[in-house]
């Protein structure tokens, strides 16, 4: 029996205009998934996605990641000056998702987050949000200094909460990530389309009250 809903943040509760917002500064579409992919990177482990799951690990700072890309993009300076000037501006709550919160409180269930994400961003971004008080715990990966897909960072908010896996419904926007937690018993919805994200609001909406 599900009795705990256990959040994503990134793409799951909340996401990003920033892809838009660069085009203020003359980026074309083509150009905007230009400087994405230089952005954020490919798995390739010399990628600076690499660099980027290690900023969420609070591996390295703020400042290092900054001129990392300074200095490896330096054509695209001024968008990225904008970029990492004030993050809460590029980021908006989804509510289809997040607004399920309270209600599942209502219900009885206890509610969790389990995310990569860096200090910063997690301080601008959930720090302030209107779910942020209606969690009963939650586990980031730049306080734990590790994340998903690996099994102790799952682990932790288990032992953490007192958790069992059968009881916990786990949504996230990677399937790589759902399938992790599959593995510890987890039971898992990928939210990674629009009408995935319909159904995980449908069947959130439809678990009953439990006591």
């Amino acid at each position: 029996m599900i009795r705990n809903i256990v959040y994503d943040v990134g793409y799951v509760l909340v996401s990003y205009t920033w892809r838009q917002d660069f085009k203020v500064f003359g980026y074309d579409d083509a150009g905007v998934r230009r400087l994405s992919d230089l952005l954020f990177g490919s798995r390739d482990p010399e990628s600076i996605r690499s660099y980027w799951e290690m900023y969420d690990r609070n591996e390295v700072t703020d400042r290092q990641i900054e001129e990392y890309c300074y200095e490896h993009f330096p054509e695209d300076r001024q968008a990225l000056e904008w970029f990492f000037r004030d993050p809460s501006v590029w980021c908006v709550y989804l509510h289809d998702l997040a607004d399920t919160i309270i209600r599942m409180k209502k219900k009885g269930y206890r509610t969790y987050l389990l995310s990569n994400y860096p200090e910063r961003l997690w301080k601008l971004h959930i720090g302030g949000a209107p779910f942020r008080d209606l969690l009963d715990g939650m586990v980031v990966s730049w306080e734990e200094r590790t994340g998903k897909p690996d099994e102790k960072f799952y682990r932790t908010l288990l032992k953490r909460y007192s958790l069992k896996p059968e009881e916990c419904l786990f949504l996230d926007d990677r399937k790589d990530n759902t399938q992790a937690a599959e593995r510890l018993g987890f039971h898992t919805i990928t939210v990674d389309t629009p009408e995935e994200r319909q159904k995980a609001v449908a069947y959130l909406d439809n678990l009953p009250p439990i006591g």
